[in-house]
């Protein structure tokens, strides 16, 4: 299996200069389908970007005219005379279908007589065109090429790709070079040549089209110090050598290339001159890399094919040992001169490959038992690899989040063990191409087929990303392939309907935002990108769904489309990610095509843009904390395992310990059960919130290794009893020695016999101190209500009760302030491993239930930060519960406090709190009577109002006696809420409850 990602975006749009120079062993390029227009796959299985088979895609739109765009269908309507003054006073840009084979392209191209028509009008105006007046030439030429680009690919146009036709423009190309201003000189001038270069290169040439344009060729090497430094020129020469060299190479009949051999050294003489000296400065070097290339690649059709070989051991040996410029030479004397050079000495690639890998990447680092590898160039520090390490972690978590899953869908395969190619700089990541044989005119790539994905080191100068960035993105490419995306990349029914890329790159957009503790953040730098586009200008749902590699919006827009389902259709990117990791590939292109088509998602989807646009200013770039680079003090595992398993609640715990160069890391699995089901996508959020809650809980506590731990859920089901349950997982680095005073149980050090009779009678409304142990218990009968303080050196609260008869148990602790404190219950048959822990959090309030048998309890109430808490706590039988505080904040109804209809509330109003708004539901049509009870002040009252009518209440009081309040309502099915309000400056404590009336 093997997969291969192109992160062309996340080369942060630094130049990094095309070369030809493909891999050992290159055969005819293949595409792979309409879907990758332009990549070419050689037989490692590489898709490389080619400017022979595919349009420019960034490209500065040139307005004639008008800036209107042009159906294929609008196209056909045309006479030929008005479709060629349409095409040459219009750019290409403004034909969005070109290259896109559909049925009004193919009625387009399969008239033969239209086809010529164009062909005919390139002839005339390649010899009308000047310096400053391209006569529409370059539209013609794209619209000619998109032609024979489908003919290629589609056998309906079969028969533009036939010699026959391919010949039909040789005659214009012709024309061209007639024109005394086919010539290097001005932007225009230039443009013209680059396009007669693009439409060889989809097209054909003869022995005469080759000769005639070697004065070109050199002309340019004659002046070579002066041109390579305009991007214009430069890229044109290259159009040029890359067409003629790619119809050479691939797409002559062996008859055409006898007739050609010999008769060309006119046009080969100047690119070796070239070869041998040309310029060598990093930003320059790919000229005469591409000489060195086609001097090997074409030496067999020189009169006398030695003399390449000597110039490429010229070149060789002219150059700094394991150069890029040493490498190609030698790697062309490889394959066409059975790997000697021109002086006989034997040229061992292989033996150069392992010395170049030597030199460009010294180092190696190694993670999680060996499993995780790097190999980098001498110039990167360990912090920074320590970095990348932890940035992966933060990744993983949240993908595992997301997607659901952290089985590998295929053991055994090389991704196994992920190894990270990391250059020290642009310039050096061009050698991935001799080193290892990928493609580098991009930001990185991922081989899945060996594990491995490369990058580069950059500066702010060299690239609008970071390494951290670019390494979060291609991190993700990997998680997609091992975990969620079956088979081979680019292969398989999944690809079939060309709508993969959106996913994988948007998801690689996506995830690269991962943070450790606050989920997915969209990153600045992306939605930089998007505020560049006015409304009018931004992709819709459809266009995002079908977008193609080659545009940098592209990437921006499925990164927005990712988003936007996870903030507002979870379900549906559920449905997703389930679709494609069962590689069910009907389901997956009907429901793209569904989705395409909901006018209601796009509106929603160019909403959520703007929404993320408007709160631009308040983004950030997620990156590693500073926390990831501390060294752990020093703490018993046992207890860091135990706090874990305690503050997330967890039960049939599971721990290993992993090796790594600078540290030892542990994960921990438990299962976590949570309150009943509402739903697959609510108990995600659910989890979400905990999980993240659990990270933060931990990171109050006093020992700073809980700064690097993150988390993640999978395998959600709802148990026998109706709760939604998750597999917890927990990574973070580990002390390097353990604390030889600290104790290993885990009760975190509190033992003693729970038979023995070391309690506190009476009936207690406060803590007895010692009561840290389970010997010192303190006494807490049911019903009562106890208050105590943890924290600092006070970490935890013990109380016994005993229960006589089996029954269920509500337990609720209030404390001061949300997080901090929490608590388990154990059995006296097992002080080992706790029965019950909160499975209810709301704000302030922790609740649980539990089926106690007969015996002694124990109440474990423990401290989760440094600071002191304080807490209520009871215990009682169900349907005994306490008096209920309100919980702040509640002033408006999305924070409403949820309200137990059959119990009371207790709450207050100080100070500048206005209102407490509650929450209830009612199914069935219900009589209900709401009551409330003013304990301080006067100035108080309630008003009832049902969800759908928030203007005007169902009810408010009608019986008042003295400071009692009360009224009636017959209620039907739906929400309620009701406000508790004052209206003068005074302070309120109010007791309300509502009530079921009896008809």
């Amino acid at each position: 299996m093997k997969r291969i990602w192109i992160s062309i975006l996340l080369s942060g749009m630094l130049l990094v200069s095309s070369t030809a120079v493909w891999p050992s062993g290159t055969v005819k390029a293949q595409q792979l389908s309409e879907t990758l227009a332009g990549m070419m796959q050689n037989d490692t299985g590489t898709e490389q970007l080619s400017e022979s088979n595919k349009p420019e895609q960034e490209v500065k739109r040139l307005k004639r005219q008008t800036d209107q765009d042009y159906s294929m269908a609008y196209l056909n309507s045309l006479p030929y005379n008005e479709l060629v003054d349409l095409l040459t006073s219009s750019s290409w840009t403004q034909i969005p279908e070109l290259f896109k084979f559909n049925p009004d392209s193919r009625q387009f191209y399969e008239n033969q007589d239209r086809f010529q028509a164009i062909i005919d009008a390139l002839q005339t105006r390649g010899s009308q065109f000047t310096e400053d007046d391209d006569k529409g030439i370059p539209t013609l030429v794209e619209v000619l090429r998109s032609g024979y680009y489908l003919g290629y690919y589609n056998q309906e146009l079969g028969f533009l790709n036939t010699r026959e036709y391919k010949k039909k423009v040789l005659p214009a190309i012709n024309k061209m070079m007639d024109n005394r201003f086919f010539a290097w000189g001005s932007a225009t001038q230039n443009e013209v040549i680059g396009a007669a270069g693009k439409l060889i290169s989809n097209t054909t040439v003869d022995t005469e089209t080759v000769n005639r344009m070697a004065g070109l060729v050199k002309d340019f090497v004659e002046h070579v110090d002066d041109y390579a430094g305009d991007h214009g020129k430069s890229k044109a020469f290259y159009d040029v050598i890359q067409g003629i060299g790619y119809v050479l190479l691939w797409d002559l009949s062996e008859p055409d290339k006898q007739a050609i051999k010999g008769n060309i050294d006119a046009y080969l003489n100047p690119l070796f001159l070239l070869a041998k000296q040309g310029p060598s400065s990093a930003d320059k070097v790919w000229l005469t890399n591409n000489a060195v290339y086609y001097t090997g690649e074409l030496a067999h059709y020189q009169s006398n094919p030695d003399k390449a070989n000597q110039v490429l051991t010229d070149s060789m040996n002219s150059q700094p040992r394991l150069s890029e410029l040493f490498f190609t030479a030698a790697r062309q004397i490889s394959e066409h001169y059975a790997g000697k050079d021109y002086n006989g000495n034997r040229i061992d690639l292989e033996k150069l490959k392992n010395e170049g890998k030597t030199h460009y990447l010294p180092q190696r680092f190694s993670f999680d038992d060996g499993k995780f590898i790097f190999q980098t160039g001498d110039q990167l520090k360990e912090e920074q690899i320590q970095r990348l390490y932890w940035a992966a972690k933060e990744v993983k978590a949240q993908f595992h989040r997301v997607v659901g899953n952290d089985k590998a869908l295929e053991e055994g395969n090389a991704d196994d063990v992920l190894t990270v190619v990391i250059y020290n700089n642009p310039d050096e990541y061009r050698m991935n191409n001799y080193l290892y044989g990928y493609s580098t005119d991009n930001g990185g790539i991922y081989i899945e087929g060996i594990g491995t994905f490369f990058t580069y080191d950059r500066t702010a100068e060299q690239s609008t990303y970071s390494l951290e960035e670019l390494f979060r993105h291609e991190f993700t490419h990997y998680l997609q392939g091992r975990y969620e995306v079956p088979g081979t990349w680019g292969r398989g029914p999944l690809y079939e309907s060309g709508t993969m890329p959106w996913f994988e790159e948007g998801g690689a957009e996506f995830f690269a935002g991962a943070t450790r503790t606050d989920s997915i953040q969209p990153r600045k730098s992306v939605v930089g990108n998007l505020r560049q586009d006015s409304p009018s200008q931004r992709y819709s749902v459809s266009q995002t769904l079908h977008a193609q590699y080659g545009s940098w919006k592209f990437y921006d827009y499925s990164f927005a489309m990712f988003n936007h389902l996870y903030q507002t259709d979870l379900s549906e990117l559920n449905k997703i990610n389930n679709m494609i990791r069962a590689n069910d590939s009907h389901g997956y292109k009907d429901n793209i095509e569904k989705l395409s088509k909901d006018e209601k998602l796009n509106r929603e989807f160019q909403q959520t843009i703007e929404q993320q646009i408007s709160q631009y200013d308040s983004l950030s770039t997620p990156l590693v904390s500073d926390d990831y680079m501390e060294v752990p003090q020093p703490k018993n595992t046992s207890e860091i395992y135990a706090e874990i398993a305690n503050a997330a609640g967890l039960s049939n715990v599971k721990t290993e310990e992993h090796e790594s160069q600078f540290f030892k890391t542990f994960t921990l699995q438990g299962i976590y059960t949570g309150g009943p089901s509402k739903g697959k996508v609510q108990d995600w959020k659910t989890m979400n919130g905990l999980a993240d809650g659990f990270l933060k809980s931990l990171s109050g506590l006093t020992w700073n290794g809980y700064n690097t731990v993150t988390a993640y859920f999978t395998n959600y089901r709802v148990t026998e009893d109706g709760r939604f349950a998750y597999d917890v997982v927990f990574h973070g680095k580990l002390p390097e020695k353990e604390n030889p005073g600290a104790g290993g149980n885990p009760d975190n050090g509190h033992s003693g016999n729970p038979n023995t009779d070391n309690e506190h009678n009476g009936n207690l409304s406060g803590d007895q101190e010692p009561n840290n142990t389970f010997k010192q218990a303190s006494q807490l009968k049911l019903k009562q209500t106890v208050s105590g303080t943890v924290g600092g050196s006070d970490y935890a609260d013990i109380y016994r009760f005993e229960v006589k008869h089996p029954g269920q148990l509500d337990i609720l602790l209030e404390a001061d302030k949300e997080q901090g404190v929490a608590w388990l219950l154990y059995h006296e048959s097992d002080l080992q491993n706790y029965t019950a822990y909160p499975d209810k959090v709301e704000g302030k309030r922790l609740s649980g239930s539990h089926e106690a048998k007969a015996g002694t309890y124990y109440l474990y109430v423990y401290s989760t930060s440094d600071e002191n808490h304080a807490y209520q706590v009871s215990v009682n039988p169900t349907g005994e519960t306490p008096s209920i505080e309100e919980n702040e904040p509640n002033d408006t109804a999305d924070k409403a406090n949820t309200f137990p209809i059959g119990q009371s509330v207790n709450g207050k109003l100080d100070g500048n709190d206005r209102q407490d708004v509650f929450t209830f539901d009612i199914h069935d049509q219900s009589p209900i009577r709401v009551e409330m009870q003013k304990l301080l002040g006067e100035n108080a009252s309630w008003m009832l109002f049902k969800e759908d009518d928030m203007d005007h209440p169902v009810s408010y009081p009608t019986e008042v006696s003295g400071l009692k309040m009360a009224g009636g309502y017959d209620a039907g099915p739906g929400r309620y809420y009701l406000f508790v309000y004052k209206y003068a400056d005074e302070d309120i404590q109010y007791n309300v409850q509502i009530e079921p009336v009896n008809p």
